[in-house]
């Protein structure tokens, strides 16, 4: 504080006010009196213009709050509505704007909202930044642990305070992530899985068609791992350099990886199909049902974000992917799982060989000939090749412990956590048998559990 100011705490009302009207003229003299000013004092002038700004919006909201709090809209001559007086007695507030406020002053009124409210009066956060993160917590609040949802609010608030809008709701599924209740974050997915789409192609031009594609999480996460290494410039057959631009190469990618996968036909791939990278806790990976996850099982934001996997290199990176996703791909799919301990450090589930070989697979589709989910009759050709136990769970890759399922198939058995187990027929015939009760995955590892022999220990 400098000499001759008076303590914030001490100021009446209508001192406020005052110094409020010795503001806004000195803020209408500035122009004629910048000659006077150095670039420094031009700098220092508009931080201090920036943290006014911010402290009288601040202010305007704690009017708005006491304003509906006392009532005053409706003892208005005509009675108002908050957004009306809000425009009333505010030259700069159109109606949207008004809208705006008094939402965000609502909110601020209600007990659960105190983390808001502090942030808004004293003008960390802007009206706008306060109203996402609002929203936001609308959405989120009825899939948060309830012990989490004051550290929900902190992290809107600095982020509110730091960032733009659209970067606020980048958080939301970070925040469903480490802070949902059981199976919230997984359950977007499912969600969004409904909204998957690709229309009928469209003649745009002569010879041009135009398709629109609609993919979830780890729908974009296979589609740029596919295209995005083919998607490179390459020069030219004299060296020429690639002068496609980038929609069109990866136009071209796309095509390309489509007419391999058909040149396969039925024959298996010569190499697996799809290469990720993905960071992810080994508590997340090895979570099953019933199991509470401890704090102390957090990384600390190491490669992994709690209760998700997150994507690593090429356009996807950050992006987040359920643990139930990367638990499917690591059956049949090159994922490069990183996967971390509690310290954030990279360790080893200690298996060389994870994917079923080529000549498995073969076994496979001869075996098993089409998905063995019960009523599905997609041939083997369209098929992954699934761990009955999983490889996070020490699951061998050998043909006693594998099943073909379709694609479709294969994404409810890990969603829904289904077992299945291999049975040999009075004519020694060998099947797959799925339990479709949710989480008999569970269940059975449960079950092997507890009838594992304990170590023996050496006597003498």
């Amino acid at each position: 504080m400098t000499e001759g100011t008076t303590p914030a705490a001490s100021l009446g009302y209508a001192e406020c006010v005052r110094r409020f009207e010795a503001a806004r003229e000195a803020a209408a003299a500035l122009s004629s009196v910048l000659w006077q000013a150095s670039g420094a004092d031009l700098a220092a002038g508009l931080e201090a213009l920036g943290e006014l700004s911010a402290a009288c919006e601040g202010a305007e909201a704690a009017v708005t709050v006491e304003a509906i709090d006392r009532g005053e809209p409706g003892c208005s001559s005509p009675p108002q509505t908050p957004r009306e007086w809000v425009v009333a007695h505010h030259r700069r507030y159109a109606v949207a704007g008004a809208s705006r406020l008094v939402d965000v002053a609502q909110a601020c009124r209600q007990p659960s909202n105190h983390i808001l409210r502090e942030a808004v009066v004293i003008g960390r956060v802007s009206v706008d930044a306060a109203q996402v993160a609002l929203k936001e917590m609308r959405l989120l609040a009825p899939h948060l642990n309830p012990d989490a949802v004051d550290t929900v609010w902190d992290a809107l608030m600095t982020l509110g305070e730091r960032h733009d809008a659209r970067t606020v709701r980048q958080l939301r599924e970070r925040l469903l992530a480490a802070h949902g209740v059981d199976d919230a974050f997984d359950d977007t997915e499912d969600k969004a899985r409904v909204g998957a789409s690709l229309s009928a192609g469209k003649e745009i031009a002569p010879g041009l068609f135009e398709y629109l594609l609609r993919v979830t999480r780890e729908g974009r996460a296979m589609l740029e791992a596919a295209i995005g290494p083919q998607s490179a410039p390459t020069p030219g057959p004299d060296g020429e350099p690639d002068e496609r631009p980038v929609e069109q190469r990866r136009a071209d990618a796309l095509i390309a990886v489509i007419g391999r996968a058909l040149t396969a036909g039925d024959s298996t791939w010569s190499s697996t199909k799809t290469q990720v990278f993905v960071g992810i806790a080994l508590a997340d990976l090895q979570t099953r049902q019933g199991r509470t996850r401890p704090a102390s099982e957090h990384t600390d934001g190491g490669l992994g974000v709690p209760g998700a996997g997150t994507l690593l290199g090429a356009l996807t990176s950050g992006d987040l992917v359920t643990p139930d996703t990367v638990r499917r791909w690591a059956c049949d799919a090159t994922i490069i799982p990183t996967v971390l301990n509690t310290c954030g450090e990279v360790v080893d589930l200690g298996r060389a060989t994870r994917l079923f070989t080529p000549a498995q697979v073969k076994r496979l589709w001869l075996r098993d000939r089409h998905c063995t989910y019960p009523g599905c009759d997609a041939p083997a050709a369209w098929t992954d090749a699934h761990h009955l136990t999983h490889w996070a769970d020490g699951g061998p890759s050998d043909l006693a412990n594998a099943a073909l399922l379709c694609p479709r198939h294969h994404t409810i058995v890990h969603s829904r956590r289904l077992h299945g187990h291999v049975t040999t027929d009075h004519h020694g015939r060998q099947h797959v048998t799925w339990d479709l009760t949710r989480r008999s995955y569970d269940s059975a590892l449960d079950s092997m559990d507890r009838h594992r022999a304990p170590p023996q220990t050496r006597s003498g």
